[in-house]
Order: C-alpha cells, then sequence, then structure tokens
C-alpha cells in the first residue's frame, strides 16, 4: 500500500480556513505573514522598502525591520509551495502556543530544530486514523493486520530508499535513537566492538577511521571505543575538511586492512557544508570506505547515495550514510536511519540476535535469515515509527530540495549580514562560506566579557518565548577550535569539581531559522537577538545561576515544583482545545522587553552597574578563566 496519496489528502484536510485549522485540536489564529504576497517580503512597521538587510540600532532595536528576501517558485512539484509551505507552519503542533514566565505569558517560537523536529497534525492524524485501528506485530503477515502493517512499513522504506537516492544493493536499517544508534551498529556489523583482549592487537593490524573536524560525538565517540584507531583530519583555511590533509594522511595509512572516512555532511553547530561527493570519490581511490552522518543535513538538502550509479567505477558512491528522522519536521517518534551498502554485512551473526532475525530455532541449533534488513533489526521493529518516517521523507520531497535550500540561504545570509555588524554579537565559524541555516553565536557585555550562554538562552525564553539551545551541541573538539581554547584552559576545565564543572564548561547559542518559517517570526527572532546582545547585561540580577546544571532561573521561578506525569483519565477528551496566539503579539513582547530594560538601567548607579549578588562563584570563576586578555578571541 503506497503512502502518497494518502499524505496529500491528509495535507489539504488541514488547509487554514477562515474559521480556523479544518479538524486540528489546536485553533491557531490566521498567520500574519502573507504568502500570497508579492516576492518582496517586508515585516510590519518597516521602515525602508529598499533595504535588503536591516540596519543594526544599537540600544534600542526598532520593533521590526524590513527584510528584503526573494524565494523562488519550484517548477519541480505540482502543489504550490507557498501553499504547502503554509500548511506545514499551521499543522505544527503547538503552533501558537503559549507558556507562563517570569515576565507573563509568551508564545512558543521554536528555533531549535537542529536538535529535533516537531510534530505535525497531518501527519499525526494520518497515523491516528490509517495505522492506529490496523496496528499488528510486522513479523506475520497471516492476519489482515499483520500483512496491512507490513505492506505499510515496506512502502515507508521503499520511500526512504527512494529519497535518498538509494540503488539496488543499498538497505534502509531503522535503529533505536537517529544517528546514534545508526553509527554504533555499523561499529559492531564490521566487527570492531572493542573487547577485553583487542589491546593486545598489534598496531599495523588495527581498522584506522578518519574523522572530520565538526564532528558531533555520535561520530565520533562510537569510532574512539572500537577496536580502530581514530585520526583526526584538520580543517582548511576556509573552515572545511582539508583534503590535503586527508590524502597524505590516507597514504601514511595506506597499509591498512580497513580504512574508514566517517564525516558529517555538514557542521550542527556553524552549519558548514562538506564536499561530500569530492571527499567520497578521494577515499574510494584510496581503497578506504565512505560514510556520512547526515543527521544536521538530512532535513534540508539533497541527498544521493549514489551520484554515480551509471558509472563502473563508482567513486562518488557512498557505502552507508546516518540520518537521525526525528530532526525533520514531522519527525519526533521515528527511528535512527541506516542506509548501507549490503556487501558491508559480512556478518552472517546479527549484531542484536533475537525474535524476527532466525529462520528457525532447534533446541540444539538455529539458522539466522540471510536478508540483511530482518537479520539487522531484531525484535519487534518501531514500525509507526518506520512509517512515520517514510512520510516525513516524503514531505521533504513534495517540498523539494531546491525550495528548502533556496528559502534557508536567504535566511541565514540575510541574519548573518545583520548579527555581525552588532559590536557585541560574535558568531561562530567562516561566514562567508555556505552553511545550513544554523547559527551559533556568544554575546559580550560592554567590557568584551563573554556572558554565559545559557543565561541568553534563558532571556530568549522568558522574555519573547524563543525556544534556543546552549551548551557544545555535542561537539566538544569543535568548540575547543571554535573558543580558541588552550590546553592549559583546557586542564583547569577538566580539573574543577564535579559541583561546578557544567557551569565552567564553554559554549554557545545556536538557532536555526526552518524553511517554513514566516517572515514576521524571522524578523522577530533577529529582533529579539539584538534587544538581549544590547541590553542582557542588565537582567543579570534578576537571575540565580546553577552552577551544578549550568542553567539560569528567574528569581520568581526558583521554588516552581517539577513536573511529573499526571493521573491518566482515561475519559479524557481527545479534541480538548488550547489557547492559542497568533504572530501578532511579537510586537508586544518586544515593547514589554524594552519598558523592562528600560526600568532597570533607570535603577542601577549608571553604565552596566547592576545587582549581581545572584551570581554564583562559579561564574565569576568562568569569567576570569576565560578572560584573562581584555577580550575573547575567536576562530573561523
Amino acid at each position: 500500500m503506497a503512502l502518497q496519496s494518502t499524505l496529500a489528502r491528509f495535507v489539504m484536510c488541514f488547509r487554514e480556513n477562515d474559521q480556523g485549522v479544518s479538524r486540528q485540536v489546536l485553533k491557531r489564529p490566521k498567520s500574519t505573514d502573507s504568502l500570497a504576497a508579492p516576492d518582496r517580503v517586508t515585516s510590519s512597521n518597516t521602515s525602508s522598502p529598499d533595504t535588503a538587510v536591516p540596519t543594526y540600532h544599537s540600544e534600542q532595536p526598532g520593533i521590526y525591520k524590513t527584510l528584503g528576501l526573494r524565494f523562488k517558485r519550484s517548477k519541480t512539484k505540482p502543489q504550490e509551495p507557498l501553499q504547502l509551505l503554509a500548511s506545514i507552519r499551521d499543522g505544527v503542533i503547538g503552533e501558537g502556543r503559549v507558556f507562563d514566565g517570569p515576565f507573563g505569558e509568551r508564545r512558543i517560537t521554536y528555533a531549535d530544530y537542529t536538535a529535533s523536529g516537531r510534530s505535525l497534525t497531518f501527519i499525526e492524524e494520518y497515523i491516528r486514523q490509517q495505522i492506529l485501528p490496523f496496528y499488528a506485530n510486522t513479523h506475520s503477515e497471516a492476519s489482515f493486520t499483520g500483512r496491512r502493517m507490513n505492506q505499510l512499513q515496506q512502502s515507508a522504506r521503499q520511500t526512504i530508499h527512494d529519497s535518498v537516492g538509494g540503488g539496488s544493493e543499498d538497505v534502509v536499517i531503522a535503529l533505536g535513537s537517529g544517528s546514534t544508534a545508526a553509527i554504533n551498529r555499523m561499529v559492531s556489523v564490521l566487527g570492531l566492538r572493542a573487547s577485553a583482549t583487542d589491546a593486545v592487537i598489534p598496531e599495523d593490524q588495527r581498522a584506522v577511521v578518519f574523522v572530520g573536524p565538526f564532528e558531533h560525538h555520535s561520530n565520533e565517540l562510537p569510532w574512539r571505543e572500537s577496536i580502530a584507531d581514530v585520526v583526526r583530519i584538520g580543517h582548511d583555511s576556509s573552515g572545511h575538511i582539508d583534503q590535503s590533509d586527508l590524502r597524505q594522511k590516507l597514504s601514511f595509512y595506506s597499509k591498512r586492512y580497513l580504512k574508514i572516512g566517517s564525516f558529517s555532511a555538514a557542521s550542527n553547530v556553524t552549519g558548514i557544508l562538506s564536499d561530500v561527493n569530492a571527499i567520497t570519490s578521494l577515499l574510494h581511490q584510496h581503497g578506504a570506505l565512505s560514510f556520512w552522518d547526515y543527521a544536521a543535513a538530512a532535513p534540508y538538502v539533497h541527498i544521493d547515495m549514489n551520484p554515480d550509479r551509471n558509472d563502473a567505477l563508482g567513486l562518488r558512491n557512498k557505502d552507508a550514510i546516518f540520518i537521525s528522522s526525528h530532526k525533520f519536521v514531522g519527525g519526533p517518534g521515528t527511528p535512527g536511519l541506516l542506509v548501507a551498502k549490503k556487501s558491508l554485512f559480512r556478518n552472517t551473526v546479527p549484531s542484536v540476535p533475537g525474535g524476527g532475525t532466525v529462520k528457525y530455532v532447534t533446541p540444539d541449533a538455529r539458522v539466522y535469515l540471510s536478508d540483511v534488513v530482518q537479520r539487522e533489526e531484531g525484535g519487534t521493529p518501531d514500525i509507526v515509527g518506520m512509517i512515520r518516517a517514510g512520510l516525513v521523507f516524503q514531505l521533504k520531497d513534495k517540498v523539494g530540495a531546491a525550495t528548502i535550500e533556496d528559502r534557508e540561504q536567504k535566511f541565514v545570509k540575510a541574519a548573518i549580514s545583520h548579527w555581525r555588524e552588532h559590536p557585541r554579537i560574535h558568531i561562530l565559524g567562516n561566514l562567508d562560506q555556505d552553511r545550513l541555516s544554523i547559527v551559533s553565536f556568544n554575546i559580550k557585555d560592554s567590557q568584551g566579557q563573554l556572558l554565559h550562554h545559557n543565561f541568553i538562552v534563558a532571556l530568549l525564553n522568558d522574555l519573547f518565548g524563543i525556544q534556543s539551545r546552549g551548551g557544545c551541541s555535542c561537539a566538544g573538539p569543535y568548540g575547543y577550535h571554535l573558543l580558541n581554547i588552550d590546553e592549559a584552559t583546557s586542564k583547569r576545565i577538566t580539573s574543577a569539581p564535579d559541583a561546578v564543572i557544567e557551569g565552567l564548561k564553554p559554549g554557545w547559542v545556536r538557532l536555526n531559522f526552518n524553511y517554513f518559517i514566516s517572515m514576521t517570526t524571522f524578523a522577530f527572532i533577529l529582533n529579539a537577538v539584538d534587544f538581549v546582545a544590547s541590553n542582557a547585561s542588565l537582567f543579570l540580577g534578576q537571575y540565580k545561576f546553577y552552577p551544578e546544571k549550568g542553567s539560569w532561573k528567574h528569581k520568581s521561578q526558583l521554588t516552581m515544583p517539577k513536573l511529573g506525569l499526571p493521573d491518566l483519565d482515561v475519559g479524557m477528551s481527545a479534541t480538548k482545545e488550547h489557547t492559542a496566539v497568533s504572530e501578532e503579539a511579537f510586537p508586544k513582547y518586544l515593547k514589554a522587553a524594552s519598558s523592562i530594560a528600560a526600568g532597570l538601567r533607570a535603577s542601577a548607579d549608571g553604565g552596566e552597574k547592576m545587582d549581581t549578588s545572584s551570581q554564583e562563584g562559579p561564574y565569576i570563576a568562568q569569567r576570569r578563566l576565560f578572560h584573562s586578555r581584555e577580550r575573547w578571541t575567536f576562530r573561523s
């Protein structure tokens, strides 16, 4: 059974109309973004319609600024792209929801899609109506429900296979938790899992794995814990994987029996993109396998496992890719995906033996299945999650990678062009190279001192409802380079007591602009970050720092109870409505923030003097630790 027509039907079911979103639990007011408007889209209260990038105003940024962005209309898809984007935006579960913060209610503005996507109403409604009523284990096709689930699961698998350019020699395997599970499975499949006796393996008999300069921990730690030697490849002058360095190290390790290059298709910190085809070709020329971690990139770029499918050499054809499908919009509740060449699975015993992996079992013997997918998906698979994954890949293909990349490039280039002019904002990475729509940055106070990343995250949340992320983004080694942390500083951090080390760890604030967000939301995020960069220090006295967690809480919320699961109400209505707020609230939040800052400034003794009694010692220690020089220094 195909998934194609049903998804299109459910997308249309949830098209916004004047009365609200049909069949949607959350009744969201009509968007303030006019998607049918001319190509040049501007936000409200604009000043100069011909200005391509907003002009920065140091202390009191305007509520909205002109954004001269042009988005191309895709000619490759039958559905009007802007209408489809509106359906996606309005179909996000939680769109328009509010939470009660220290400065009052705030509408959730989600800018953390790099960490995880959000669910879509029309996908979940399809699951509820067409999948769950017929749910059954796929290990049997004798029953109607088992047969139906099996067919839909295989349809989803084929959808993903086709979307990533899979060939007849490629398999799609659903595994646990994102790319982490996929990479760990590949370590096991290749027989590289470490054991107590592996330390005696001679060095020249070990496999070697080359990793890049900006790997996520998930594409580094599994290899570090394997029996392979891990060799880091540096970055070139533009911040990309240094292919000259890779070539030299491939030659140096040429006699190793197994050589693997496992690289990120894009950084989840700076968004910088790798030249996957050129590097794959280089690896294959030296007899190395080509693995790619698409965790950050998969929702937003075109993926092709086999660009040389018609070439006998196939130098650019990838050996394996790792995907975190939960990062797609609509993706929560989906498994990690391993797409790999069948030839890699030489293990006749599955990595995780169990139900569904065997042809038969007797009291004395067992024979495992020859089919790679069945052998490696031991136990009852994530049937619903796999079907959902097929749907989100289908949705990505309906929008089109070209449309996604075009919109996101407009967003990120405008944001970088704007924020790089702010004297207190430092954006990480090379700002002149192509990147995903990801921006990671730090903010300094007027003295050039770095403000704690999670303090900035707290202000964006509390003042504006913007959901961002602070920390090292699970890319610690890359962070050491970006933040110019030397060995001595590293030792001071790692030798700190456990009670404060979390608060001392360096990091940054990260947010991203997903392709379907409105221009109004984009302008709001720009202005909110402007405001925080200009006024953050004024709010330090309003917050308490928790060094053991590295987190900040407003003084009014220090004793708030922890959330827990409520008692299950079996009579709970499935159509309970929640209050939603439109984007028209954004100017109010910016005005309120300006008013609060003005009050704090007036009560201070001038400049940026303020009550800092709530700042715990470890935060002060961090400032001294990292700011022995007058100003922080960064690298591209």
